[in-house]
């Protein structure tokens, strides 16, 4: 069981960077919309504002993936994923960030959960 670990990491380390470029994406798209007239300057700047702190917040939990103790002597990858899924989860919590951020963790541990009965 040990030797998945490092994987668990990795993917979702790889699924939360997938998260930043969706919504750089989404800025992208926004900005776009104010060059063609469809939106404001405020409505811009302000939905680049929320974006911004949204992507602040997925780089955070990208950070505190490595201080998750992973140490623990888990019975099978999917209690791993758990107690990975609830360490993100209370950073979430402790920091106030959007509740979004759980449905992506949430999200993501169900991807790595299919990975890896692969």
């Amino acid at each position: 069981m040990p030797d998945r670990i490092p994987l668990i990491v990795k993917v979702f380390r790889i699924e939360l960077e997938e998260v930043e470029n969706d919504v750089n994406s989404l800025m992208d798209y926004h900005t776009e919309r104010f060059s063609n007239q469809e939106i404001t300057n405020y409505v811009l700047k302000e939905n680049n504002a929320l974006l911004s702190k949204e992507i602040a917040s997925v780089k955070y939990l990208e950070k505190e993936l490595e201080k998750w103790n992973s140490s623990e002597d888990f019975a099978s990858a999917e209690e791993a994923v758990e107690s990975l899924k609830n360490f993100l989860k209370m950073k979430v919590k402790e920091r106030g960030y959007p509740e979004f951020l759980n449905l992506v963790i949430d999200r993501i541990g169900k991807k790595v959960s299919r990975y890896l009965e692969k």
